[in-house]
């Protein structure tokens, strides 16, 4: 039995570029994986079989993506992969932006290779990785990289300095598919401040004040009249977050804190620790987290 942490991840930039034959976007990002983490326990069982327990939400077991990077793993290698036993302790809020399905995904896929020694490289489960979503390549890897293509092409990003953010996910959440039709119907799309080569100085060397003006998000200014857009908005800055900017299509909204302000105290008892199921009527859960540099062997 195995311990394994997934990790959240957060864009620091995120813009949408052209749609493409196989109906996916090609974007640009910059990924950053985060201290927020489900915890899932994983231990070989005799029958050839997954067993997920503890999942907050219903959802059949053909979807859920700890099923199938276990599946497509099993059909790559059939006399190595025997069946398993997931436990999820979930943390990662569902449909708000800080991929917690493709962090399972990785996370399974790695497990798996350790498991059953499979011998795998980082390089190929990534490969893998890549046909269960678009972003799941990134949880293979962890740290902060660029994302291109339509997020699998990834190039690392090294001598990142800590930061520390805030999140809010309100009780909204946001479909991935919603927010790219409404992102089309725009009439006007705002273009970044500065270009990603900016956000990626900014974060090499530790410029809150110029990641806080350099980091931009396409989905920004679909939900952006949004009420709980609004309201979360206001919330952060309340708690003392210069910027706020959406991770992924949302719902969670980042704070990035003015380096020259102390975060507010009423931040603190804000702060929620117990799994997410545990707070199914919260109208907001409040994070406050720092950036990680994880590498594969290091989820355990």
């Amino acid at each position: 039995m195995g311990i394994w942490h997934s990790y959240a991840k957060i864009n620091w930039y995120l813009r949408i570029l052209d749609r493409r034959p196989d109906g996916y976007h090609n974007l640009e990002t910059v990924f950053q994986e985060v201290e927020l983490a489900d915890r899932l326990v994983i231990e070989p069982i005799e029958e050839p079989r997954c067993i997920i327990e503890g999942m907050p939400f219903d959802l059949p077991l053909e979807k859920n993506l700890i099923y199938r990077a276990w599946a497509r793993l099993r059909e790559a290698f059939p006399e190595k992969v025997g069946g398993i036993r997931v436990e999820v302790d979930k943390r990662i809020p569902d449909g708000g932006g800080l991929g917690g399905g493709s962090s399972n995904a990785a996370t399974t896929l790695c497990a798996v290779n350790d498991i059953f020694s499979l011998g795998l490289s980082s390089q190929t489960l990534e490969h893998i990785g890549a046909e269960l979503g678009s972003d799941v390549p990134f949880f293979v890897r962890g740290g902060c990289a660029v994302g291109r293509g339509r997020g699998e092409i990834l190039e690392a990003v090294e001598r990142v300095q800590p930061f520390e953010i805030g999140l809010v996910f309100p009780s909204v959440r946001t479909s991935t598919a919603e927010a790219y039709r409404r992102l089309a119907e725009l009439s006007h799309r705002p273009t970044p401040s500065h270009p990603l080569d900016g956000v990626l100085e900014a974060l090499r060397v530790g410029d809150e004040t110029f990641l806080s003006s350099a980091a931009f998000n396409d989905f920004d200014a679909v939900y952006g009249n949004e009420d709980w857009y609004r309201d979360g908005v206001a919330l952060l800055k309340e708690l003392g977050f210069e910027r706020c900017i959406l991770s992924g299509s949302g719902s969670t909204l980042i704070g990035i804190k003015n380096p020259h302000l102390s975060l507010k105290k009423t931040l603190e008892p804000r702060i929620f620790e117990r799994p997410i199921q545990e707070r199914k009527d919260a109208k907001w859960l409040i994070l406050r987290t720092r950036v990680t540099f994880r590498t594969t062997s290091e989820r355990k």
